[in-house]
């Protein structure tokens, strides 16, 4: 038995259902992102749902005991991990064409109400598009409108074929 199954028998024999969940959904992440389904492995992971429109980008995430605090709440650093998701999301689309990208260089959250449902929506647009630095603001909400979150970004813009990986 290799060591991978024998870590997955080691989990799964006393594991709760609940865990059983988490296991489940991030192998179906894995196998997301080996399928080209989803953007990254953050993304895969998470399930995050990406969207454009007009001059802006949605991203969706489920609510799963994955994202959670140890209040049962999706963990702060979960939602700041969203909005800078769908801002980054934004201005690498639009930087892309150009040979060109961006990586976040300063990101400011505040928290504003708990979340109580099973989504979190982050709607990201800009508030200014520089040569060498963007700006952009992010809204974290539930599907019922209730802001979650407000965040800002600042992004460095950087040319992905001089960068080390």
């Amino acid at each position: 038995m290799n060591e991978l199954q024998s870590l997955i028998n080691q989990v799964t024999e006393n594991a709760s259902e609940v865990e059983i969940g988490i296991l489940t959904d991030f192998l179906k992440g894995l196998r997301n992102k080996q399928q080209k389904e989803a953007p990254t492995y953050l993304n895969a992971v998470f399930h995050m749902d990406t969207q454009f429109e007009n001059e802006s980008c949605i991203v969706t995430l489920p609510v799963t005991p994955l994202t959670h605090n140890s209040f049962d709440m999706p963990h702060g650093g979960i939602i700041t991990t969203l909005a800078d998701n769908a801002m980054g999301f934004l201005v690498n689309k639009d930087l892309l064409p150009e040979g060109k990208g961006a990586v976040t260089s300063n990101i400011t959250i505040h928290f504003v109400k708990a979340a109580t449902e099973k989504t979190l929506i982050a709607t990201a647009s800009y508030l200014h598009r520089g040569r060498q630095t963007l700006v952009l603001e992010c809204t974290v909400t539930q599907p019922n409108g209730k802001r979650i979150a407000y965040a800002t970004g600042s992004f460095f813009v950087i040319n992905p074929s001089n960068s080390s990986k």
